[in-house]
Parts: structure tokens; sequence; C-alpha cells
């Protein structure tokens, strides 16, 4: 990070956090559950988040805009990685060769015609042929590697079995592995910058975390994150783990990332894992749903509406394409908006979600499709009251202690 973007952030701590002391003040806190220091963090976030990038509302500058700049700008900006103290955990750096990862294209072509009326087909004929588009390009080019990390939790690293903790194979028999997908709206984030986040779920769960960096847009818009998280999952149940002894986890697009791959798993055939973890998840990328607006005023992030070509949707999807009918009609696939899919082979699921938090809508939805399943019990939802965007981050409020915690239990009992 520059020295001018260090300075500017001093700047943007200092002048808001006057404001919103003297507000918080005159006219109390502005949810009942919320802090001072809650309060100051959520306003100084939300102002550097809005000033990162143009806030548009329709497509009549899209020719004029310069995406690779604005993104390049978003990812300068963004947060560090993060340390991780000894106290906390150590990780490895743990690199997937692509081409060793066996994958039949075939597994990507899916019949559009589904069996029962009304239902989508999960693979269609679009989204197969871009698949088989990055299949081929992975075995034809000089050879690509999906960059991960592996968390080991403090409270579970042995130092006589350090080697073998920092590999990503079972130590003994139905050992647990979380593959973990993290957020940043498909454009900025790593696994590096989750480390702290995915810590904590490791010593929550007592269980290993391989976070997956998957690709980016705009250089790579869809499908091609879901391709390296498919790619990902095979590459573990390759090196021994047992399919049921795995979850799949993320926050917010990881999220979003999470439900997509269980739908192409069920959809492929392929070995369903044995549990899902969703924190704030973006569900459904064809609408503007109401809480995106409804709390806007509570939330840190500020999303832009479907009709702005800086929409998350759009930049994930179609980068630079104009918003039409038929795009609405693409994003309303299930792989892009997984609430629209059907839940009946899911694997038990846990959704988490601050109650005002601009994805609640996302996130009750989700689960309201969810409980329509023969059975319902296997979906739980969290709302946890006046939080926000994966407030999981926030580690000192007790909402995170209690939401990790529950986390935790989750994954041991898969």
């Amino acid at each position: 990070m520059a020295l001018a973007d260090i300075a500017y952030l001093a700047y943007v701590a200092l002048s808001v956090s006057v404001v919103s002391t003297i507000e918080y003040f005159w006219h109390g806190p502005r949810l009942p559950r919320w802090d001072l220091k809650f309060q100051l963090r959520r306003d100084i976030m939300h102002r550097i988040i809005c000033r990162m990038v143009p806030q548009l509302t329709d497509d009549s500058t899209i020719d004029s805009l310069d995406l690779p700049k604005i993104v390049h700008d978003m990812r300068a900006k963004a947060m560090p990685p993060a340390e991780l103290k000894p106290e906390d955990g150590v990780y490895q750096v743990i690199g997937i060769p692509v081409r060793d990862v066996p994958i039949d294209p075939r597994e990507f072509t899916v019949d559009e015609k589904s069996n029962n009326p009304g239902e989508i087909a999960v693979i269609d004929a679009g989204t197969s042929n871009k698949l088989g588009v990055l299949y081929e390009a992975d075995m034809r080019g000089p050879g690509r590697t999906i960059n991960c990390e592996l968390v080991v939790a403090s409270n579970i690293f042995n130092d006589e079995q350090h080697e073998a903790q920092l590999e990503c194979r079972p130590m003994h028999a139905g050992e647990k592995l979380i593959l973990y997908f993290h957020g940043g709206g498909y454009v900025i984030g790593s696994s590096a910058m989750y480390r702290q986040l995915i810590a904590h779920i490791s010593r929550e769960s007592s269980t290993r975390v391989l976070g997956v960096d998957y690709r980016l847009s705009p250089e790579h818009p869809f499908p091609a994150a879901l391709h390296d998280a498919y790619i990902a999952y095979l590459y573990v149940l390759q090196q021994g783990f047992d399919p049921s002894c795995v979850v799949a986890a993320g926050d917010s697009a990881g999220g979003h990332l999470a439900l997509s791959l269980t739908h192409l798993v069920q959809a492929t055939k392929a070995p369903m894992y044995g549990g899902l973890v969703v924190l704030s998840p973006i569900s459904d990328m064809a609408r503007d749903l109401d809480s995106r607006v409804r709390n806007r005023r509570f939330d840190y992030l500020a999303p832009q509406p479907l009709a702005s070509p800086l929409a998350t949707a759009r930049l994930f999807y179609a980068p630079g394409r104009r918003i039409s009918r038929d795009l609405i009609s693409e994003l309303s696939r299930p792989l892009v908006s997984p609430a629209r899919g059907q839940f009946t082979n899911f694997p038990r699921t846990l959704v988490q979600v601050g109650a005002s938090e601009v994805l609640a809508d996302d996130s009750t939805q989700l689960h309201a499709r969810m409980a329509q399943t023969k059975h319902p019990g296997s979906f739980v939802l969290e709302s946890y009251d006046d939080m926000l965007h994966v407030f999981h981050v926030f580690f000192d409020r007790p909402e995170s202690v209690q939401a990790l915690g529950s986390v935790g239990r989750f994954v041991k009992d898969v």
C-alpha cells in the first residue's frame, strides 16, 4: 500500500471518527447492540469502500469505463495479507498443479432439459461450453497452478507432526478438512487476506482449513472461479480425504462460490462432501433484493444496483456487457444465482447472516428455498441481530465468538 493511500486512510479515519462520535453521543447508537467502537469501525469502512470505486446507477458511461484500472485501484487499496501470530496458528502455501487433477470434460455436458417440469438445468449449454474452453486451455497451456494456504490453528498444531500437518493429506482415517473460499466480490481478496478468520474457524472446529485462491474477475469472469473450486475439491479427494469428511465453506462471494460448487458437484455426479457452511453469502445475482437498500444505512458494504456496470453480478459474470433481458436470464441460472437451484440432494448446510446487513435477504430467501425440501432440518439459518456483513471478522464482538463457535460445532458434527 502506497504512502499516499496510508495518509488518505488516516485522514478518513480521523474525519469520520469525529462525525460518528458526535452522532453516537447526540442520537445514541444507530442500532441497539452497537457500542461506539463498532459504530466507528462501520463508518470508517463504509466511507473507504464508497470511495474505492465510482458509484454508478446505469450504463450511460459503460463505454468509457476503464474496468482494468478501476479494479487495479480497488486491489491497491484493499487490506494487505493478514498476519498470523504463532499463538493463532501456522500456515503453508500449497500449489495445486491443475494438469495433475483428473477431470473428464464430459462431466460438464448436461442436457438443458430437466426431468422435473419448471426446473432449470444446472449446467446450460453456454456454461458447458465455457467450462470446456477452460479445461482445454489448462490442458494445452504451459501448466497452471492454483495457489492455496493450508491453515492449522495453534490448538491443534503439533510440533512433532508439523511436517505432516502442513501437507494436504489426511493424517488418519476419517480426518476432516474444510475447503474454504474467501470473499471479496470476485474482484479482490485472497486466502492470505483472510488468514485470521480462517485460523479462527480452524481453532473452533479443531480442523485444518485449505483456503483456495481462485481466479478473479474481470480478467477471469464466470465460470473461472467455479472451475478452480471444482479442481480444488477433486484435488482434496485425490489426496485421500473422504468426501463425507470434507466441509465446503466460504464468506460473501466465497459463500456464493461454495453454493455454486455444490450445485456443480451434484450435476457432475461427483461424490458430495459432508457439509456446507456459508457466511453472509450472495445467493441471487439476478435482482436487487430489498435488504440491499433497506440495510444500506447500517452495513459497511455499499453494493451497486444491477443496473450499474460495476455491480458485483455483472463484474463477476460479464464485465463490460450492457444490461439486458438476456443477461438477466443468464444471471438467473443456478450456478450464478444458487438460491434458484434445487436442494434435494444438498449436504447439511449452515447459513449465518447479520440481520442488518445488505445481503440479509440473500440468506433468508436461500434458506426458505432450502426448507422446501423433504429434509428441511438439514438446513440451518442463524441470523444475528444488529450485525453486519461477515461480522465474524470483528473477533472481539460476542456475536462473532458465538457464530464461530457454532461453525465449529457444526463441522465437528458432520
